[in-house]
């Protein structure tokens, strides 16, 4: 989470060193808005699968936390890939939502398809994380 938060930091001091920084700052401060909202549902997925697993190995059922750690995988692949999927069908008139800049939505727009692949990417790295963190390894996470 760490690192995440220093290399949004890091995006925005080399966004002002290119030639129009105002709207990529605005454009890229849109993006990492929406990408913050879908990842609040994969820290709620990271949550629930840390307190799965925990028990289910503390009761003595590695199968179950296995297979629970396979459907918290799959079911938050499907919500960051239809969240995706609408990001991508809705990339024309997204950024009103913030903006009333032609410009700015134009920029928003151009940058959706790759917003779209860092979500379900982020989709799946905190559930992992939650596994770490259930089975005990929270020094490596």
């Amino acid at each position: 989470l760490c690192l995440e938060t220093w290399y949004f930091q890091i995006l925005v001091l080399l966004a002002g060193l290119l030639e129009n920084p105002e709207l990529a700052l605005d454009s890229l401060s849109i993006c990492m808005t929406i990408s913050g909202w879908v990842f609040m549902i994969s820290v709620g997925f990271n949550a629930a699968i840390s307190v799965r697993v925990s028990n289910e190995l503390g009761a003595g059922n590695p199968k179950s936390a296995a297979f629970s750690v396979i459907i918290v995988n799959i079911y938050s692949l499907i919500t960051c890939v239809i969240l995706a999927i609408v990001i991508l069908a809705c990339r024309d008139i997204l950024s009103y939502v913030y903006t009333d800049g032609e410009e700015v939505a134009a920029a928003v727009s151009d940058l959706c398809p790759l917003l779209a692949v860092t979500l379900v990417l982020n989709g799946i790295q905190p559930v992992l994380s939650g596994v770490a963190v259930g089975c005990g390894w929270q020094t490596f996470v």
